[in-house]
């Protein structure tokens, strides 16, 4: 009897004995935890930069976006007086009158142009001033897209079209193309023929 209850406990003993864990287990454990833990770490702070450089490539296409579609509608509300300046290195577009404003104005002169600091795409919105500005004009500057490889703009022979192309560094080139851009109002002969014999008449009477 004393045999059977010994060879009981000692089989108990053995069952607890083998279904606990040892120290070398427990440490091997962890280990492969940890490793488990700074593979998932690094996976998710490649996850973390690569979703913070889309945001910002989106958030730069969309201020691009926004910049070319207000350039488009400058010029479809401008009046035939379009100017551009193409000596520099990127190209200056003025706008004498549009009725497109940003900020409530029944008309605007708009001049789109890259400032040299940083390569900075700007929108200058006002009434009359003029280019270098001076210091009681007031007008609104709107940046539009910094670090630019290009900024072209050129009008078609007929005057009634532009083509723009707008370039951030590292990105796609943008291009549009606006149409039936409103032509200046021929000139009225007889107007003119009669402003001439007004001049002429009037020398005569001074003689």
């Amino acid at each position: 009897m004393k045999r059977r209850f010994v060879s009981g406990l000692w089989k108990i003993k053995m069952k607890q004995k083998h279904s606990a864990f040892t120290l070398v287990e427990v440490l091997i454990s962890i280990t492969l935890l940890t490793f488990v833990l700074l593979a998932l770490y690094k996976s998710t702070d490649l996850m973390r930069a690569s979703n913070l450089q889309l945001f910002n490539h989106l958030q730069n296409s969309s201020t691009l976006s926004k910049g070319t579609s207000t350039l488009y509608k400058d010029l479809m509300y401008a009046d035939h007086n379009i100017t551009i300046n193409t000596r520099d290195t990127f190209h200056q577009l003025i706008i004498e009158h549009t009725t497109h404003s940003l900020y409530g104005l029944s008309q605007a002169k708009v001049v789109w142009l890259v400032y040299k600091n940083e390569n900075t795409l700007l929108r200058i919105e006002g009434g009359e001033y003029h280019i270098p500005l001076k210091d009681e004009e007031r007008v609104e500057i709107d940046v539009i897209a910094k670090n630019l490889e290009l900024f072209k703009v050129y009008r078609s022979k007929k005057k009634d079209k532009i083509l723009a192309m707008i370039q951030i560094q590292g990105k796609s080139p943008q291009l549009f193309m606006s149409q039936n851009l409103p032509e200046a109002p021929p000139k009225d002969k007889n107007a003119t023929n009669n402003s001439t014999n007004n001049g002429a008449k009037l020398q005569a009477q001074v003689r």
